[in-house]
C-alpha cells in the first residue's frame, strides 16, 4: 500500500529511453523525488530488433542528457570513460553507434539511478481531491503484490505499440510475425524456404540484409514487398536535420490543426525512410553475389499492397497482393511473414479513471500543449505521443532531451535546462512569422 506521508514530485510510467532521460536529468536536482515503474523486469530497447550492426539512426550526441546537459554523469562519454574505452572510441571515428551499445549506454544509466521499479505494471491511476495527488496502483509482475504510489504529477512514456494490419493479427505466431519480435524468431526463421518481409522502412531493411546474409547461394526464396512507391532513403542533409529542432516544434505546433496531418503525410522520409548506408549495402551484397555466381532468389518490389494472408497448409501462407500502380491483384507463398509495419500510440487503459481531467481532441487523441501535457493544471505529461500536435520528432531520440528539459523546467516553474529556441539558419514561416 501507499506510505501516506510520501508523496512524489514525479511518477514515471515506463522506461524506455525518453522516461530514462528524464531521470537522469531529475536526479541532480534535489527539489524533485521522483519514481518510474516499468512493467518488464528489465530494461531492453526494441529487444526484438537488437541485430548484429544494426545502427541508431542518430550521432552518439543525441544520447539521454547531453544536449540539455553535456556535463551530466550519465552521457554517452562518461559511459564509455567508465567502461574503459574513451580513447578507443575517439580512435574509432565514428559518430554513430550500434544499437546494442545503445542498450548497453541505458542499461548502465538504469544501474546508477535509485528510483527505477521494473516489474511493476501500472494498471489503474486516479486522483485524490483532497491531498492533490495521483494514486498510481500497480502489480508486481512475478508475484503478483499490488502496491499504490502518490505522485502530484505523472509522465507517461510507455511507447508505441506494433502495429499490424487487422486481416493479420488472427494469424500472428511463430510465422507470421511483427518485425519486432524477430530476433525470438530468427533461429526458426534462417531454416525457413521462403520468408517474405513486409514494409520499407527501417526495421524492414535491417531484417532484409540480415537474411540476405545468410541466404547467399541456399536457394531459398526472400521476398521484400512493400506498398510504398519506392524504397526510400532518409533524408541526410544539414538543412533537413535543422526541421528536428525545437524551432521546428514550435512552427508545427501553431500550424492549423487541418494542416498538420497533410504536412505529416509529405515529411516520410524525414523520419520513416532507411539509412542511405544500410540501403546501399543491401545493393552491394546483391551485387557481390551476382559477381560470385551465386543465384540469390530474391525478390524486390514496391507498389506492393498487402491484402490478405491465409493458410495454404500447416506450412506455407499465401500472400495476396495488389499492385497500386498496374490495378493488379497477385498472389506470392510464404512459410514465414515478417510484418515491419511499423508502430502506433494509443490512450493506455490505466488512465481511463483519469478522462474527465484529460483533454482529448476530436480524433480521440490526447490533445497535447505545447509543453507536453495533456491536462489544464499541466500535471499529466506524455512522451512521444505528440507527433499529430508537435510534428514528426516525436519519436525522435535527439529530441527526448529538450522534451524533458521543457517538462522538468514546467514542474519547476522556473528554467533549469536550457530549452534551445533559436538554434536554426532557415526561417519556417513567412516574413513576420515569429519562430
Amino acid at each position: 500500500m501507499s506510505n501516506s506521508n510520501e508523496i512524489y514530485d514525479i511518477a514515471g510510467i515506463g522506461i524506455g529511453p525518453f522516461n530514462l532521460g528524464l531521470a537522469a536529468l531529475c536526479h541532480p536536482i534535489s527539489a524533485l523525488k521522483t519514481v518510474f515503474l516499468e512493467q518488464k523486469p528489465e530494461f531492453n530497447w526494441h529487444e526484438g530488433m537488437l541485430l548484429p550492426g544494426s545502427t541508431l539512426q542518430v550521432p552518439y550526441l543525441a544520447d539521454l542528457v547531453t544536449l540539455v546537459d553535456p556535463c551530466s554523469p550519465f552521457s554517452y562519454l562518461n559511459f564509455l570513460r567508465k567502461q574503459g574505452r574513451l580513447l578507443q572510441f575517439g580512435i574509432h571515428e565514428n559518430n554513430v553507434i550500434t544499437r546494442r551499445e545503445y542498450n548497453r549506454y541505458c542499461r548502465w544509466v538504469c544501474s546508477q539511478l535509485p528510483g527505477l521499479r521494473f516489474n511493476c505494471q501500472v494498471t489503474d491511476i486516479c486522483y485524490q481531491t483532497e491531498r492533490q495527488c495521483y494514486v498510481i496502483s500497480s502489480r508486481h509482475s512475478v508475484t503478483g503484490a499490488v502496491q499504490k504510489i502518490d505522485a502530484r504529477r505523472i509522465v507517461v512514456g510507455i511507447g508505441a505499440q506494433p502495429s499490424v494490419p487487422a486481416f493479420a493479427k488472427p494469424l500472428l505466431g511463430a510465422q507470421v510475425l511483427h518485425s519486432s519480435r524477430y530476433l525470438e524468431y530468427r533461429a526458426a526463421i534462417l531454416r525457413s524456404k521462403q520468408v517474405a518481409v513486409i514494409g520499407s522502412g527501417q526495421s524492414a531493411a535491417e531484417i532484409f540484409y540480415d537474411l540476405l546474409q545468410s541466404y547467399a547461394g541456399k536457394r531459398r526464396a526472400l521476398y521484400w514487398m512493400t506498398r510504398s512507391a519506392r524504397f526510400y532513403a532518409m533524408e541526410h542533409t544539414k538543412l533537413s536535420f535543422e526541421m528536428a529542432t525545437p524551432a521546428y516544434i514550435e512552427h508545427f505546433y501553431n500550424l492549423p490543426e487541418a494542416r498538420k496531418p497533410v504536412t505529416i503525410r509529405q515529411q516520410d522520409t524525414l523520419y520513416k525512410g532507411i539509412n542511405y548506408q544500410l540501403i546501399n549495402a543491401i545493393y552491394d551484397r546483391m551485387y557481390e553475389l551476382m559477381t560470385e555466381g551465386i543465384v540469390a532468389p530474391v525478390t524486390l518490389m514496391t507498389n506492393a499492397a498487402l491484402q490478405e494472408i491465409r493458410p495454404a497448409n500447416q506450412r506455407r501462407w499465401i500472400l495476396c497482393f495488389h499492385h497500386r500502380e498496374q490495378d493488379r491483384v497477385f498472389e506470392q507463398e510464404a512459410e514465414h511473414v515478417i510484418l515491419a509495419t511499423g508502430y502506433k500510440t494509443a490512450p493506455p487503459s490505466f488512465l481511463e479513471s483519469l478522462d474527465t481531467k484529460i483533454r482529448y481532441d476530436v480524433r480521440g487523441s490526447f490533445s497535447v500543449s505545447r509543453r507536453y501535457a495533456i491536462d489544464e493544471a499541466e500535471t499529466l505529461f506524455v512522451q512521444n505521443a505528440e507527433m499529430h500536435t508537435h510534428g514528426f520528432t516525436a519519436p525522435e531520440l535527439g529530441l527526448g532531451p529538450y522534451r524533458n528539459a521543457v517538462i522538468i523546467n514546467t514542474i519547476l516553474g522556473t528554467t533549469y535546462y536550457p530549452e534551445d529556441e533559436q538554434t536554426v539558419f532557415q526561417q519556417f514561416g513567412a516574413p513576420g512569422y515569429s519562430q
